[in-house]
């Protein structure tokens, strides 16, 4: 008995899959194509570059000594501190601009001591620190492509170090002190002629000097000069590439249609193959009682009993020892299995759309 070419059905099933994975590949394509068409664009417009240079210069006076031919010392040298006098900063930062600007400047100078305390490889912990104005905040208006700033202040080393020896001396606390002079310039401006303010830098230039100690190194804390470029607000715009833009928009569509269409055909094939399976399952399982015939018996002549279950209608050929009759009336979607004994036909119907509501 033939039965049905299940292998040719589960090929048409993996073709189908194959091209439904290349059409949702398309659509990727597709969405690709369409969000790379829209390309942003965005410029800076360089409106002015400007410099700037910072310097603390010190000298270190000393006190009268029969060591030194010298009032004070410059600059980079190891000092005992028994003999320091004061210490005189020079500060000076300047700022040069491209191009001619309206600016505000604001400078300070103070000195910020403090003492702080270390236990073993611990990390230092600061124990306390005061700040000292030694140029009181000073705000200036000018236009022009440059300005500079020049102040001098005199550190009273001495007294500074009076105050870490007193605090040390009251809690009996082995400290690192140390005063640190600082110099923090802020500037603000646009370009002559506008509105929009372009120009905002705050610069800081610092002194260490140390405390407590009976020698001193003063380092600097800073970098000097720098070059800066301000830019016009980014601008931004947008360019689609048409041809690009169609062949996505065309591509997409083409592929939903075609997905549908395939998926329809994917799902109706599953469908069918479900009852191939069946069917050659009852076949093959019972091929020595079952006879495939080419036409049916005219079931108008009979009383004619519709089985539920084939395994019913195995029952029944048992008993009745009759042949059970094949034909498929519909092809790949229903079969008739029918004994006839007497004046009664016995009927088992498979039928595809059973299956899928069976499955459900």
């Amino acid at each position: 008995m033939k039965l049905k070419n299940e292998n040719e059905l589960i090929l048409k099933q993996w073709v189908r899959v194959f091209f439904l994975i290349l059409l949702v590949a398309m659509i990727a394509i597709s969405i690709w194509l369409m969000v790379s068409s829209v390309s942003k664009n965005s410029t800076r417009e360089e409106l002015y570059t400007y410099s700037y240079n910072g310097n603390l210069d010190y000298k270190v006076y000393l006190k009268e000594n029969s060591f030194f031919n010298t009032p004070y010392l410059g600059m980079n040298k190891q000092y005992i501190s028994s003999l320091i006098d004061h210490i005189t900063v020079d500060t000076s930062y300047t700022l040069q601009s491209s191009k001619e600007l309206d600016y505000t400047y604001t400078y300070q100078i103070i000195a910020n001591l403090k003492g702080s305390y270390q236990s073993g490889e611990e990390k230092a912990v600061e124990l306390w620190s005061k700040d000292y104005t030694l140029a009181p905040s000073e705000t200036k208006n000018g236009t022009g492509n440059k300005f500079t700033i020049n102040k001098s202040i005199d550190i009273d080393y001495n007294e500074y170090n009076r105050i870490m020896t007193e605090f040390r001396d009251a809690f009996g606390l082995s400290i690192d002190a140390g005063v640190d002079v600082e110099l923090k310039v802020t500037v603000t401006g646009k370009e002559t002629g506008t509105e929009e303010q372009t120009l905002n830098e705050t610069k800081s230039f610092v002194l260490n000097i140390p405390l407590l100690s009976q020698t001193t190194q003063i380092t600097p804390d800073y970098i000097n000069s720098g070059r800066e470029i301000v830019y016009a607000p980014e601008n931004s715009s947008s360019d689609v590439n048409i041809p690009k833009l169609v062949m996505g928009i065309a591509l997409f569509l083409l592929s939903i249609f075609l997905l549908k269409i395939l998926w329809t055909s994917l799902i109706r094939i599953t469908k069918k193959s479900e009852y191939v399976i069946e069917l050659n399952k009852i076949l093959k399982e019972y091929a020595d009682i079952i006879a495939e015939s080419s036409n049916l018996p005219d079931l108008g002549q009979y009383d004619v009993v519709n089985i539920k279950h084939f395994h019913d209608l195995v029952d029944i050929e048992e008993e009745l020892r009759a042949p059970i009759l094949y034909n498929e009336i519909v092809e790949d979607y229903e079969s008739w299995f029918i004994i006839v004994r007497d004046k009664t036909a016995y009927k088992y119907v498979l039928r595809q759309s059973d299956l899928i509501r069976f499955n459900k």
